[in-house]
């Protein structure tokens, strides 16, 4: 089993970029903030999914939904009926959205963004960034002003406050960079997303200031492209969950890592602000 080192500030000494990768790999919470990670979905997709919700509880009102695994308890209750209609709908529809998956990720998505609220056994609702059991949901009023919209920019712009409000305000983080003039960084690099820009505003050991991540984005470029490369691969290579002893919390994933950092990019693209290219996100012009 590892134990936790360095990993990679040898390949270039002295550069403080590679010292910081160093020290946040070391935090138990290396990966950064709370968000959007193994959903890969599009606006109309939720629009659809949103407009099923509204048509099996309209006017923001409740709907039961599931609180088992399919595996664990196949059958649905009477109460979940008009839940399992509903997401056989959705997946007829937009292709995804089984039972499990709606409750488990879209929904927790949608609650992060605003779109909807979900609720405790004894219908009050609960913490979108909490962890509570979750018996039913509804659309909120932002949800429903979303679906009605029918200018399709100011639709988009609605998707992007609720993308913003799943990632924690950080279309502004990443604006402040790439439209600032003094930086002149115009365009960010998946790594140096994953390695210094999602460090920013974190409660944790590795904190950055926009300034200090654009000042390790610097330094991160001096190295050579062969360095840069070099970064990458001892990462992938040494950081396997299985390489480590302990729990979760004690292992390390890059591959999880950068999955993280590539939903970001995925949903960021999605956005009126930027658009992600071979793993880079510009501004659209």
């Amino acid at each position: 089993w590892i134990t936790m080192s360095n990993y990679v500030k040898n390949i270039a000494m002295g550069n403080e970029s590679l010292e910081f990768i160093d020290k946040r790999i070391k935090d138990d919470n290396y990966r950064g903030n709370v968000s959007s990670q193994h959903n890969r979905y599009t606006m109309y997709d939720f629009i659809e999914i949103l407009r099923l919700l509204n048509k099996y509880a309209p006017e923001e009102s409740l709907m039961a939904i599931r609180t088992t695994d399919i595996k664990k308890r196949p059958e649905n209750t009477e109460e979940e009926r008009q839940y399992a209609m509903f997401c056989d709908e959705a997946k007829a529809a937009v292709g995804k959205g089984t039972q499990d998956a709606m409750r488990k990720n879209l929904f927790l998505d949608m609650h992060r963004m605003g779109l909807i609220n979900r609720y405790g056994r004894q219908k009050t609702p609960t913490n979108p960034f909490g962890k509570q059991r979750v018996k039913y949901v509804s659309l909120t009023d932002f949800g429903l002003r979303f679906i009605e919209e029918t200018n399709i920019l100011n639709q988009y712009y609605k998707w992007s406050k609720a993308i913003d409000q799943l990632l924690g305000g950080f279309i502004n983080v990443v604006l402040n960079i790439l439209d600032n003039n003094d930086a002149d960084i115009n365009k960010i690099n998946i790594h140096e997303f994953m390695f210094f820009v999602s460090a920013i505003g974190t409660n944790s050991s590795f904190n950055l200031t926009l300034q200090k991540c654009i000042e390790l984005i610097k330094k991160y470029r001096n190295l050579s492209i062969i360095q840069r490369r070099s970064v990458a691969e001892t990462l992938t290579t040494k950081l396997q969950p299985e390489k480590f002893g302990g729990d979760k919390t004690s292992k390390r994933d890059f591959h999880n890592w950068k999955n993280k950092s590539q939903q970001i990019f995925y949903l960021l693209d999605q956005t009126v602000y930027f658009e992600a290219r071979d793993e880079n996100l510009f501004l659209k012009t």
